[in-house]
């Protein structure tokens, strides 16, 4: 099968998580190791499994993790979340309809309401009758969009529509020393980041021509991915890399899981906890993109579903039901094998990342949830009534020798993931894969 590219899910059991254990390049996660089912547990559609959350669809880890991570009540949580979920469903109206004049949009935590720019009165106005607050800024989405392209594509980005995947180029000296760039709606600007004293001068002359359009950001560190280092022969089944979501076939049905393609490569026998053989890889994605697709071949001794560990590897468990793409600054949780479940808010969408300062991938979902090594390929999901799929854990920001994610020092949190809407228009199109 020709590969070209998108996304997957991962595995849990009753009351023990099935996932894969990944390995790969240097990224700050860590993966999941897969469980079986003890025997007698009950298969994963059987009445007897427990469902674990409340009527509102919510867990208690859930909510803990949103009252810890994000310093909120039990109830501010649900009326935050619930608020956000109708932000996240009005903004594909909104886009749609303001059309050149849409200026990017963010979900607002003060008002509890979707913020939308707008580059014209009629804008604005039209997208306040949809029931958004809006603001008139200077430059459209689109003009923003046209300097991460040029920067993308002096980063070597091959050129193509969203799905394609392709081979990508050199990076040329106008770049150089920038660790990511992305569009941040509520500055109405292209952030640039870098690491201080890394920046050529090359680069700065090339970014002084986008004028106040481009902000400068500065990393205390590089960005790194979450995973430890793997090379031929090293030990995949420990806590390397984490796993990220099922998926599965419908007609024919096959099994898979999607976790970070960092973690893996091609071709690669997968295990799970206990070292275990989980499957193989058949598609796998870094740099560029970073996802993985591994097929489920003992599927004998695995049970999948539509699961994600709250406690890893074998806490408890929530549904996850369908997928967003959802804007800046609605929450989302992650969980990985090292941190386990942390929480956060999205700060950017579509970066592009230079990771190690060699490995660039584009497309990326900035937050503020708490990653570290061992945490690649792990389950983000934007949390609710209905938990929806979000992405799989790439990398973030460390700091110390320790490579602690900032909230673990007193500093700030940058942590990264592929987007799952991503993933599975990539996936669902070559392997016929959707969400268990």
């Amino acid at each position: 099968m020709k590969d070209i590219r998108r996304r997957s899910s991962w595995t849990r059991v009753g009351a023990v998580t099935v996932a894969a254990a990944c390995a790969a390049v240097s990224w700050t996660v860590t993966t999941l190791p897969a469980q079986a089912a003890p025997e007698g547990a009950p298969s994963p559609s059987a009445p007897g499994r427990p469902a674990d959350k409340a009527a509102d669809g919510l867990t208690a880890e859930v909510i803990a993790a949103l009252q810890r991570d994000l310093g909120l009540t039990e109830p501010q949580a649900k009326d935050r979340l619930t608020k956000q979920a109708k932000a996240v469903q009005l903004e594909g109206e909104v886009r749609g309809k303001l059309g050149a004049d849409f200026a990017g949009s963010w979900f607002d935590p003060q008002s509890g309401r979707l913020v939308v720019g707008a580059t014209s009165d009629a804008g604005a106005g039209e997208a306040a009758k949809l029931g958004a607050q809006s603001k008139v800024v200077p430059r459209s989405y689109a003009a923003l969009e046209s300097v991460v392209t040029d920067l993308d594509s002096l980063a070597g980005k091959a050129p193509g529509k969203t799905g394609d995947r392709a081979p990508n180029g050199k990076p040329q000296a106008a770049i150089r020393g920038l660790s990511g760039w992305y569009i941040d709606p509520t500055t109405n600007s292209v952030v640039v980041s870098v690491v201080k004293d890394k920046l050529g001068r090359e680069a700065q002359d090339n970014l002084a021509k986008y004028g106040d359009a481009v902000r400068v950001e500065y990393l205390p560190s590089a960005p790194t991915a979450t995973a430890d280092f793997m090379d031929g022969g090293d030990l995949i089944n420990g806590s390397s890399c984490s796993a990220g979501f099922n998926l599965r076939n419908p007609s024919n049905g096959k099994r898979y899981l999607l976790t970070a393609g960092h973690c893996v490569s091609a071709n690669q026998t997968v295990t799970g906890q206990g070292g275990v053989t989980f499957g193989t890889v058949r598609s796998r994605w870094f740099p560029s993109f970073d996802d993985a697709l591994i097929e489920t071949t003992n599927t004998a001794y695995w049970i999948q579903g539509p699961w994600i560990d709250t406690n890893p590897s074998n806490g408890g468990f929530i549904n996850v039901s369908g997928y967003t793409d959802a804007p800046v600054g609605t929450y989302v949780c992650k969980s990985g094998i090292k941190t386990k479940l942390t929480c956060g808010y999205i700060t950017g969408k579509n970066e592009t990342v230079v990771f190690d300062g060699v490995n660039t991938v584009y497309g990326l979902t900035r937050h503020s949830a708490c990653v570290e090594k061992g945490d690649s390929g792990g389950a983000n999901y934007a949390p609710g009534s209905v938990n929806r799929a979000e992405g799989v854990t790439s990398g973030a920001v460390l700091y110390g020798t320790a490579k602690r994610c900032g909230s673990a020092v007193g500093q700030p949190t940058i942590s990264w993931y592929f987007p799952f809407a991503d993933s599975i228009a990539f996936y669902g199109s070559a392997y016929g894969v959707s969400l268990w």
